[in-house]
């Protein structure tokens, strides 16, 4: 029967949301997206569309969904980097190569009228959520804010033109030893945070009370630690508020550590409960019963996520970054978390790569960027 593509409505998306939780149903790696959530950020009172647009797309086998796949074009980006990306996400289909070649059709169709020349993803909106393919660690849960995929995307994306354009590396470490005690720390990190002189540094976790301030701190090393990472582009505080306080609300205030010096902001670290850990086997809407048993869940999280670390370009070769670790690994510690978990790490990061191998951290699972041209119509 003949594949059709059909748009999907941004402001009720249900089918588009739901269809992975059909497709994956079998997979024990599959974490649920909570559908709520997304549907929000899918929302035209989102920050981030002020600067891009999403188009989602259906793929039908007669009147059942059998894929989907996104487009978007993110001005912002564009414009900092002088490209012309369409974005793919939200990539989820069966194992057929008809529904995939439709898929990548709708997409490179939709990057024409946007006079794109390039096709990149996997991304969904921002770069923190849901990058990349997954390329391998199958079988281990993805980590938060991070997607999963057969093994048979990957091959259905080269089938169809698109190379690796990098890669996204997930590391994980074990805070204890099996005999329970405290995992040592490295003496080389230990040294530079030992060695670290910077008059009037101040090392402290994020204070409720004065969320605000805070957050303006932290975005403010965001802001500027992240100006020279690839394939990134700055966004407004808006939109930084809008993605991280969400989450920020299950976090334990010694997950997050701020470096400031004589009270201005010259670093942060962020780490989050891994909360799909709690969502790996959950399934249906997140009413009442779905609330308490992830409630339940919660309690029991052993993973805390590492996600984000920044210092102010000026206090870079201080070895600042090695005392916020250690503060950030004590403060995991004292939550009650028993691993960390690193990701996603850019490959071509090597100085963060080193940061994280040098405490003992390994690579778990990793996601792939892929692109190509836009094919001529």
């Amino acid at each position: 029967m003949t594949i059709t593509i059909r748009r999907q409505p941004l402001d009720n998306p249900t089918e588009f949301l739901e269809f992975p939780e059909s497709l994956h149903s079998g997979d024990p790696s599959y974490v649920p997206a909570l559908k709520g959530w997304l549907k929000r950020r899918l929302k035209p009172s989102n920050p981030f569309f002020k600067d891009a647009e999403l188009v989602l797309f259906g793929a039908y086998r007669g009147d059942k969904m059998v894929g989907r796949i996104s487009a978007l074009v993110d001005r912002r980006f564009n414009k900092s980097k002088g490209e012309a990306v369409c974005w793919f996400g939200f990539v989820d289909f069966e194992d057929d190569a008809e529904v995939a070649a439709a898929l990548f059709g709708a997409i490179n169709d939709q990057a024409h009228s946007w006079e794109c020349t390039v096709l990149r993803g996997a991304r969904n909106l921002t770069r923190l959520e849901d990058p990349g393919v997954t390329v391998s660690g199958f079988d281990r849960l993805p980590p938060m804010l991070a997607s999963h995929h057969p093994a048979y995307v990957a091959q259905h994306l080269e089938t169809a033109g698109f190379t690796k354009h990098h890669d996204l590396l997930a590391y994980e470490i074990d805070l204890f030893q099996d005999d329970g005690s405290p995992t040592p720390v490295p003496e080389p990190l230990q040294a530079k945070a030992d060695a670290v002189d910077i008059p009037g540094l101040v090392v402290r976790p994020f204070r409720w009370r004065h969320v605000w301030a805070d957050m303006k701190r932290a975005f403010t090393v965001f802001d500027q630690a992240y100006r020279t990472v690839p394939d990134t582009a700055t966004m407004p505080f808006s939109q930084f508020v809008s993605l991280a306080l969400p989450f920020m609300i299950f976090t334990s205030p010694h997950l997050v550590q701020l470096a400031l010096v004589d009270g201005k902001p010259a670093g942060f670290v962020l780490c989050l409960p891994e909360i799909n850990e709690a969502m790996g086997q959950w399934r249906g809407s997140f009413g009442v019963r779905g609330a308490l048993r992830f409630a339940r869940k919660f309690r029991k999280i052993e993973t805390a996520a590492f996600k984000l670390i920044g210092v102010m370009p000026e206090y870079r070769g201080t070895g600042l970054h090695a005392k916020m670790i250690l503060a950030v690994v004590e403060g995991v510690r004292k939550a009650g978390y028993d691993r960390v978990d690193g990701s996603l790490i850019d490959e071509r990061n090597k100085p963060m790569r080193g940061v994280v191998e040098g405490i003992g951290m390994e690579v778990y699972r990793t996601y792939r960027f892929f692109e190509r041209s836009v094919v001529p119509q």
